[in-house]
């Protein structure tokens, strides 16, 4: 009797961990791209991340947590900006995601926040 109850904790302890591990993964890219964001923006100085974050929540009403899920809205808001930053922030995200980028999420966000270059 106490070998099936040690079995079965044994069984439920795995799959919890199971559970938690697939959780962890999920969120670690939101996680990992969000300190990326915010990290850059503080580099960038205090006035542009709180123009960002302004931004955000004023047009998109989210925050830099919700970038990952919607990098068009980090990439509008980047490209507003009055000093033209843009290309040197995403340049900047992008060096402080570059040894996750063969992580699909992670290299789809990038990608998402490359600006168009237009040339005509």
């Amino acid at each position: 009797m106490q070998e099936k109850n040690h079995k079965q904790k044994v069984n439920l302890f795995g799959n919890l961990l199971h559970y938690v591990s697939l959780l962890e993964n999920k969120d670690m890219h939101n996680i990992l791209t969000t300190w990326a964001i915010e990290k850059t923006l503080f580099d960038f100085g205090k006035p542009t991340y709180d123009k960002v974050i302004d931004m955000l929540k004023k047009e998109y009403h989210c925050y830099l947590t919700d970038c990952y899920k919607h990098p068009e809205y980090l990439n509008a808001v980047l490209k507003k900006l009055s000093d033209d930053s843009h290309v040197a922030i995403v340049v900047s995200i992008t060096n402080e995601l570059k040894e996750f980028l063969y992580k699909e999420p992670i290299r789809r966000f990038v990608e998402a926040i490359i600006p168009i270059v237009d040339e005509g």
